[in-house]
């Protein structure tokens, strides 16, 4: 049982972090669901689960911490996308949720 609905969306952001051998990436790129929780993004990088990045909507000026969750590369029969956690839950996106 999911703890929060998913809603399908395609908001485009800015992916911030440390890839694992230590150098910076900046990307933009768009995110495919959110819910109260966390989101799914598309990415190009080799994220993987228990990096911190950080994800700003191209159209605001505030970001959040997020954490890889899980990850699926392109190419290797997944999509190129990761699912991520908020570290201090917040409603970054702006998506209304019902109870």
């Amino acid at each position: 049982m999911r703890r929060s609905k998913r809603v399908q969306v395609r908001i485009p952001v800015v992916v911030t972090g440390t890839l694992p051998g230590g150098e910076p990436f900046t990307e933009e790129t768009y995110v495919v669901t959110v819910s109260k929780f966390g989101a799914r993004l598309k990415t190009r990088y080799p994220l993987s689960p228990g990096m911190e990045i950080r994800v700003k909507p191209a159209a605001g000026t505030l970001d959040a911490l997020f954490k890889v969750v899980w990850a699926e590369r392109a190419g290797m029969g997944g999509s190129g996308e990761v699912g991520i956690q908020c570290v201090k839950q917040s409603n970054l996106f702006g998506v209304a949720f019902p109870d």
